[in-house]
């Protein structure tokens, strides 16, 4: 080996070193490398896991390595959602395949969300996280919004500040990820009050005391496809909760107050909207609250939350609860049921879920003032929430009130879920 290529290869070996966190040697070291590295990652062909399922997950991280001093974890994050369903009503028959074409794979099946992106850790007390929206049919491009993207200082559990573009979780429904959810859908309050991925700064811990947790964020209102432009007020979202499982022995029992101020309701933004966006004005609702409560122990899960909100113009006041119990018949198939009932105090101040009751013919404006559904479900979870298939049944009732916005029917829905 000549002067110059040993030059090279050292050169090449002490960047090596400095990526993976290691101290610059001499070039006496390089005959004697270091074995002990705990850097693993799909860019040093070291996947981690007992089984074939957790091997072919942990290829998602690129690169892991708690010794090293400025990069511990480059990951990427995405997810994949499919879905059908077929429904009927009084009014007649609806399913997926009246959706845009833009929606759909295929003729039927729906491309409920699509997204991809990364997460990272950085100087053992930063995370830098983000992920956009995928076009389902690619066209005229694979990327649609951005979904997420935020910097986040976690120096402990108890304190962890954030900035950028973020959902904001109002609800229990909300907080859940779609990854994670155990229905196709949140409820029908749920969804009327979320105010959308917005840009703003949030705090947020737990462990206080060992049982206390809370959160709390100012965002821009706009509903924009990338960043909020801070003209068209502000949301302010509170929460303070209570882990009480240790108090009853149960694996899981926390309990919380949920708050949220809008300063300029029903605000809709100046930029242009795709046609397949269906969320871009804010809630009509002033002030919003949630009381929610969440429990597990063993086999069983059961969440339940009340919901009222402060309507403002002509949107009335709302209110209702959702009831979600779970059980687990066997390791990997679980059976889930919920119990939903929303009331307005005027008429017309509810509207008829997106997915999938408003695909329903002639039901008017698709609003009333009553609404009760009930669901019955099953997941079969091939790697957890990571890898399961999902299959449902729900029957709702609204009285449409003076819009001829009734409906009574019920939806069968089927479909798939894949994140990493």
């Amino acid at each position: 080996m000549n002067r110059k290529m040993r030059h090279t290869a050292l050169s090449l070996i002490l960047l090596s070193r400095v990526f993976a966190g290691e101290p610059a040697v001499d070039a006496s070291a390089i005959e004697k490398p270091s074995t002990t590295s705990s850097a693993s990652g799909l860019l040093l062909g070291k996947l981690s896991g007992k089984s074939d399922f957790d091997r072919a997950w942990s290829a998602f991280t690129l690169y892991k390595d708690e010794s090293n001093p400025i990069l511990q974890e480059f990951s990427l994050q995405g997810r994949l959602q499919l879905q059908a369903a077929d429904g009927q009503a009084e009014s007649g028959h609806f399913g997926t395949d009246q959706l845009s074409d833009e929606l759909l794979l295929g003729n039927n099946i729906e491309v409920r969300a699509a997204r991809f992106g990364f997460k990272s850790r950085w100087f053992h007390v930063y995370k830098l996280d983000g992920q956009i929206d995928i076009d389902p049919d690619l066209q005229p491009n694979i990327y649609r919004d951005i979904f997420d993207l935020y910097l986040t200082y976690a120096p402990s559990d108890a304190f962890q500040l954030s900035v950028g573009k973020t959902k904001v979780k109002f609800s229990r429904e909300q907080e859940i990820s779609t990854k994670e959810i155990l229905t196709f859908e949140r409820g029908l309050l749920a969804n009327m009050l979320y105010p959308d991925e917005l840009t703003g700064v949030w705090i947020n811990g737990k462990g206080l005391n060992k049982h206390w947790l809370y959160e709390f964020g100012i965002y821009g209102n706009e509903r924009n496809i990338e960043f909020s432009d801070f003209d068209g007020g502000e949301i302010m979202l509170a929460k303070i909760g209570y882990d009480y499982a240790s108090h009853v022995g149960w694996d899981q029992a926390v309990v919380g107050i949920h708050f949220m101020h809008n300063s300029e309701p029903n605000f809709t933004g100046d930029k242009p909207i795709p046609a397949s966006a269906t969320k871009f004005k804010s809630p009509n609702f002033s002030n919003s609250f949630a009381l929610t409560n969440d429990i597990t122990e063993e086999r069983f899960r059961l969440i339940s939350e009340f919901l009222y909100a402060q309507g403002e113009g002509k949107q009335s006041n709302v209110a209702g609860i959702t009831i979600i119990p779970a059980y687990y018949i066997l390791d990997d198939l679980q059976v889930v049921a919920r119990f939903q009932y929303a009331t307005s105090a005027e008429a017309n101040g509810l509207m008829l879920p997106v997915r999938y009751e408003s695909l329903a013919p002639d039901v008017g404006d698709k609003l009333g003032d009553q609404y009760v559904s009930t669901y019955l479900g099953l997941n079969y979870y091939i790697y957890g929430h990571k890898l399961k298939l999902m299959a449902g049944i729900e029957y709702s009732v609204m009285d449409g009130g003076s819009s001829g916005g009734d409906y009574d029917g019920y939806t069968v829905m089927g479909g798939l879920r894949f994140s990493f």
